[in-house]
């Protein structure tokens, strides 16, 4: 990628995780930035160190899952960016592993990781919150249960459900997942 390139994927991440209208998937990346007014940008040297990463991309993206208010002083000079890179990419390449190891900690009846109970958060969400599964993971589950509108109904006004869920909604269509395999490792370990 060059620097304008990692500029303008910038923009597109940063908008994608902190502006509840903008869609990275929806408007194909597009952002409004011109080439003239980035040679003027005095952090244009930021840009082209990480233009020098071997996966520029992903990771923005892996730094922006961790902290979505993340700058790219942070990705370009904080050896933690590159860390949560290589967390991210760990994670991704071997999802299903992590997703069955993940399987483990919930309750025995899958239904009950998801039951919102005294406006409590349910099992699913309260593991996540304790670092105990991975935000895959959560996204995957909620995406195969499709508990998002249910959990949205039963938590109004739960501040941490409320940026937790904008995570799962911005985050889930990035993940790649083979989602048949992922059900027959449910069905086989749960009494659904």
């Amino acid at each position: 990628m060059t620097s304008f390139e990692v500029y303008k994927d910038y923009l597109a991440l940063k908008n994608h995780f902190n502006i509840l209208g903008y869609n990275y998937f929806r408007y194909n990346s597009k952002i409004t930035a011109n080439l003239e007014s980035f040679n003027k940008r005095k952090d244009k040297f930021l840009f082209e160190k990480v233009a020098k990463h071997r996966d520029a991309h992903n990771l923005m993206l892996a730094n922006f899952i961790q902290n979505p208010k993340c700058w790219i002083r942070e990705l370009a000079y904080d050896d933690s960016s590159e860390q949560i890179y290589l967390d991210w990419l760990k994670r991704s390449q071997s999802l299903t592993y992590v997703v069955s190891g993940d399987l483990k900690k919930l309750d025995e009846k899958f239904d009950e990781n998801f039951i919102v109970r005294d406006n409590q958060h349910p099992i699913l969400l309260k593991l996540f919150c304790s670092d105990s599964i991975s935000t895959e993971t959560l996204c995957v589950l909620v995406d195969i249960s499709r508990c998002l509108k249910h959990w949205d109904k039963e938590l109004n006004g739960d501040v941490v459900w409320d940026d937790i869920k904008l995570l799962i909604k911005k985050y889930t269509p990035f993940i790649k997942y083979d989602r048949e395999k992922i059900q027959k490792i449910l069905i086989d370990n749960f009494s659904i």
